[in-house]
């Protein structure tokens, strides 16, 4: 059998430079060759900015397709399953990568990153067209993080860390939504989120969470609308359908097994409910995008409203 672990992840090589550093970069082709650029499904443990100039295709993430294209910004959030269908195997541009902690050992804030929504919205938003001149004051700022790996010094982490927070501003800045001040409402909608990542397979209702934070479930509910634009209720919903959607892509478990391991009570309310955030049926889901490796993705056959 086929489990979700069996996809292999890619780590971040922390002593790649003979230091302890959290974030890597460089061109493509010339400092990352092997890549993976096949329809081979992988995992990163860490976040990966793709500034592209040569190659046309397609990213998956979770089976969300996003365009691959001259000129455009491509964001892989950690952890989501994702394959490359490119035209050919050519992939050119540049490429950031860090670790959360790169500013999570450093900064007091634990809800720094959510300072750039940029990183973790949906996928289909995550292949954004820049303009020449926005595409070459992102890759002006990774070829500065790959000269001061190309001759590391005791204070390389430092530096590094100062080039991606620039990056993520200036991407934030011109190609992602406006981030919300932090407050505490904010911050009672990130620790929301981080408990439905924990809990989500255990069929929390709103009010347990709420009752979990010591607050109401009106309260928890306008935190989250404000910070999200979504309910609570529609943010655990979308980690659940996520989920389902990983396991019927990387999996070989029935539609029943499937189920139970997300807390439905019967296969019947799993189908309804997969049906109503994909807009098609599990099993026509699972047939469309075939084998995770081998099998050519197929046109979905829209669920019956």
């Amino acid at each position: 059998m086929t489990h979700l672990q069996s996809v292999p992840p890619i780590r971040f090589d922390r002593t790649k430079y003979g230091r302890l550093l959290l974030a890597d970069a460089g061109e493509l082709d010339a400092d990352f060759p092997d890549l993976i650029k096949t329809p081979e499904p992988h995992r990163l443990t860490f976040h990966e900015i793709a500034l592209v100039t040569d190659g046309r295709g397609a990213l998956e993430l979770d089976g969300t397709p996003i365009d691959v294209a001259p000129y455009r910004l491509c964001i892989t959030a950690p952890g989501e399953t994702r394959r490359w269908r490119l035209r050919d195997a050519r992939l050119g541009g540049y490429l950031a990568f860090f670790e959360a902690e790169l500013f999570s050992e450093f900064f007091a804030d634990p809800a720094f990153l959510a300072a750039f929504p940029i990183l973790t919205m949906e996928a289909s938003r995550r292949s954004i067209a820049l303009s020449r001149t926005s595409f070459e004051r992102l890759a002006t700022i990774v070829v500065a993080m790959r000269d001061e790996l190309s001759a590391v010094q005791a204070d390389s982490g430092h530096v590094l860390r100062a080039h991606a927070y620039l990056l993520l501003a200036e991407l934030q800045r011109g190609a992602g939504p406006r981030p919300a001040p932090i407050d505490q409402s904010r911050v009672l909608a990130q620790r929301f989120a981080a408990r439905v990542e924990e809990r989500f397979h255990h069929a929390d209702s709103v009010a347990d969470h709420a009752a979990a934070f010591g607050v109401t479930t009106r309260h928890l509910n306008h935190c989250v609308r404000a910070a999200t634009g979504a309910t609570a209720s529609e943010v655990i919903h979308r980690r659940v359908h996520l989920e389902a959607r990983r396991l019927l892509l990387n999996t070989d478990l029935s539609i029943v097994d499937i189920a139970q391991r997300l807390n439905f009570s019967d296969a019947s309310y799993f189908n309804r409910f997969f049906s109503r955030h994909a807009g098609t049926t599990p099993r026509a889901f699972r047939v469309a995008h075939g084998s995770p490796i081998i099998s050519p993705p197929r046109a979905l056959r829209r669920a019956r409203r």
